[in-house]
């Protein structure tokens, strides 16, 4: 009987370690993108901003908008990690983006 415990222990922790991770899960996910600077690929520092829409038209803010300052862009690639918290409740959502050089105190 102590032989079967020993052997039948873990299994049952690893199932039971699986089932909380997958609860775990967070709301944070990669956005990869590609930006041109004209008609080239950009390169160099630039400040994004994230906002999410319920409507593709006069649609209102989800969440609160995210800025990531000083995104590197190689070659016209970047990826940056957004976390709108818990608005993916299954509808549709619109994603806009602003771009504008680092450290620029102009508009988006």
């Amino acid at each position: 009987m102590r032989h079967t415990l020993r052997f039948t222990t873990p299994i049952l922790l690893s199932v039971i370690s699986l089932q909380i991770s997958a609860l775990a899960q967070g709301t944070a996910f990669t956005y990869q993108g590609r930006l041109n600077e004209g008609e080239n690929p950009a390169t160099g520092i630039y400040e994004l901003q994230f906002a999410s829409y319920d409507s593709l038209a006069g649609g209102s803010v989800v969440g609160a908008p995210l800025t990531n300052a000083a995104t590197g862009v190689t070659n016209g690639l970047f990826a940056v990690t957004l976390d709108f918290g818990s608005v993916f409740d299954g509808r549709a959502l619109w994603l806009e983006i602003g771009v504008r050089t680092n450290g620029s105190a102009g508009p988006y």
